[in-house]
């Protein structure tokens, strides 16, 4: 089912994207010799006009064959092939295929928040580590963070993520204390091999007990799912992160567990084991979140929000890519596209198409990156046209095209090696 979910989501993307191609195409007068629905082997076909329209063997997209569009090909000079219109109207060709893809995860976000998707709340600090960046930056339990480096946050989600692609950077926050606005700047220290960065603020997390793991301690002393747990060995806690790290620490030695249930206070002695190098008392919190749909116009509203945060944060980690301020490590590729897509599906529809708008926006940023090769490489060579006003030489065309499909392929092998090490070794 992996890879069908899989093979739906690139068909979907890729097929969206030519088809931009192709209406772009027919609005500038190219003519359109081939507009295949899928790849490899026709398995059938009809022609209409001066198009064939093909279904093809592989489920993977499609593409469009327009005439006169490769370069290799000598023009006859007709008015309807594509190297006769002129460099605006290539560029628009060129354009509307990644534009196209952009624009579905506008129309896709929308039916997210219709279907119905977990609402976050507020980003409100539930606890700062000790010694952490956090920490040192002021941070207390009970901050709502409002903004960061000027952009409104109004989940978690976001405050994370912006965070997470600003590691080693000061980082402007302004959050309110209690109805005080106060400004602090964090510092996100570099944290694993991926580069990301880490505060030490965590979200609000009640320890509560949400499942137990049979034949582990804390069955054994009687701990019971939707037990809240107020202290260890006096210390109170005030999030799971803090019994979590209790436990951690332990090395064994017995716990004493002061729990609620039922409105009763009680106490438990409990001995951690070491399981995979850690010790735990084979507990896992209670998550609570509130499953909610939204009507026709605020889901509209949400949903064009919701995709302008994506695009802005697809560029920031682009640039932090480029300027090696993010390790190549955190991408992925198909490898990851397909088992993200399995998990996503399973997860409901909300969340399959969530990730569908999220990957459309990838594509169709990436495509317009001017990289020979790439939508974007294509438009590079035909501004250059325009400043020269002569077409880019052909040799210089084809020894960029060469060097852009290395690049690409380089990629390619890179983001794969990084989906088989998360994989299969957990790296």
């Amino acid at each position: 089912m992996t890879l069908i979910y899989f093979l739906i989501v690139i068909g979907i993307l890729v097929f969206v994207h030519e088809f931009g191609h192709f209406i772009m195409a027919k609005r500038a007068g190219v003519r359109i010799e081939k507009f295949s629905l899928g790849m490899g082997p026709k398995i059938v076909g009809y022609k209409k006009g001066d198009t064939e329209y093909i279904l093809s063997a592989l489920p993977l997209g499609g593409y469009v064959k327009m005439a006169g569009e490769n370069p290799d090909e000598v023009p006859t000079g007709a008015a309807d092939e594509f190297q006769s219109k002129t460099v605006w109207q290539r560029i628009k060709i060129a354009a509307t295929g990644p534009l196209t893809n952009i624009v579905l995860a506008f129309l896709i976000m929308p039916l997210v928040f219709m279907v119905g998707t977990y609402a976050e709340g507020p980003a409100k600090v539930g606890y700062v580590e000790p010694g952490s960046p956090a920490e040192r930056a002021g941070f207390i339990a009970g901050d709502v963070i409002e903004k960061i480096n000027g952009r409104s946050i109004t989940d978690w989600t976001k405050a994370l993520s912006l965070i997470a692609v600003n590691p080693d950077t000061d980082v402007n926050i302004t959050v309110d204390r209690q109805g005080e606005k106060k400004k602090l700047t964090l510092r996100p220290v570099t944290a694993t091999e991926l580069k990301i960065g880490m505060s030490g603020m965590l979200p609000d997390m009640p320890a509560e007990i949400g499942k137990l793991k049979p034949g582990f301690p804390a069955e054994k002393a009687g701990i019971a799912v939707h037990d809240k747990i107020l202290a260890v060995d006096g210390k109170t806690i005030y999030h799971w992160n803090q019994f979590s790290a209790l436990v951690r620490d332990s090395m064994g030695k017995n716990l004493t567990i002061t729990l609620e249930r039922g409105g009763k206070r009680m106490e438990l002695n409990v001995t951690p084991i070491e399981d995979g190098g850690r010790y735990v008392i084979g507990v896992e919190p209670a998550f609570q979140l509130v499953f909610k749909k939204y009507g026709l116009l605020e889901s509209i509203e949400l949903g064009f929000d919701k995709t302008l945060e994506s695009i802005d944060l697809t560029f920031i980690t682009l640039k932090k890519l480029v300027t090696f301020g993010l390790s190549i490590k955190t991408l992925g590729g198909p490898v990851m596209i397909a088992q993200m897509s399995g998990q996503a599906a399973a997860a409901g529809l909300s969340s399959f198409l969530s990730l569908l708008a999220m990957i459309s926006i990838s594509l169709g940023i990436l495509n317009l990156m001017p990289i020979p090769v790439l939508d974007g490489g294509l438009i590079l060579f035909l501004v250059i046209e325009a400043i020269r006003r002569k077409p880019v030489s052909r040799k210089v065309m084809e020894v960029s095209q060469s060097i852009g499909a290395g690049l690409l392929i380089t990629l390619i092998a890179v983001v794969s090696y990084n989906d088989i090490m998360r994989m299969f070794f957990g790296k």
